[in-house]
């Protein structure tokens, strides 16, 4: 069901609210059970990694490719003088919103926000571990989880996009755009085991 521009506006303002006070929250939170660091030297902790991996997400060369790339190739299609700065906006806008919100919640649920590659052999354990990474989360036992903060942050930043969009996207599109992209990053997963990159 689509929603009125201005109503789904309003829900995705409200959504980005939502998402950087729960942000906000969990980075406290984070902090303030950290231990303090011994005067010599920083101990690499489970807080301090956690802030370092979102540090590491959000100025990611993929996200920056994004973000910029993104926005000039949407701008080479649009006369509107005043495009380019509101499409690097809401680009920028969903990608600190989906890692924000993804690294927040792996944080409260005690998931990991690592892609771990397979030491496995053979196509089709390769291919089911990608799939494995892409929808599940490991947790501290090394158990998996359903990758609940992944797919949140996927949903958040886009919904948070949609409040700088004025080409009547709704509520639907969003649905449906943001489900296809898992199937993107399950493809490029699956790229990832095969060719043996980025591990």
């Amino acid at each position: 069901m689509d929603f009125p521009s201005g109503a789904a506006r309003r829900c995705s303002t409200r959504c980005c609210l939502v998402a950087s006070a729960l942000a906000a929250s969990v980075s406290s939170r984070a902090w303030a059970q950290a231990p303090a660091p011994e005067p010599s030297a920083i101990r690499v902790t489970p807080q301090n990694a956690r802030v370092s991996n979102y540090l590491r997400d959000l100025a990611a060369p993929t996200t920056l490719v994004s973000v910029i790339g993104g926005s000039v190739l949407s701008d080479l299609r649009n006369d509107d003088d005043v495009y380019m700065g509101r499409e690097l906006a809401a680009r920028a806008s969903q990608a600190a919103i989906e890692v924000s919100v993804r690294h927040g919640l792996a944080a409260v649920m005690q998931h990991s926000t690592d892609y771990q590659p397979c030491d496995c052999r053979g196509f089709g354990n390769k291919v089911q571990h990608a799939l494995l990474e892409t929808f599940t989360d490991r947790r501290p036992d090394g158990s998996r989880a359903p990758a609940v903060p992944h797919i949140a942050g996927a949903y958040a930043g886009r919904f948070a996009r949609l409040a700088w969009e004025r080409d009547g996207s709704g509520a639907q599109d969003v649905l449906v755009g943001t489900t296809l992209s898992f199937g993107l990053t399950a493809v490029f997963n699956i790229a990832r085991e095969l060719t043996g990159v980025g591990r």
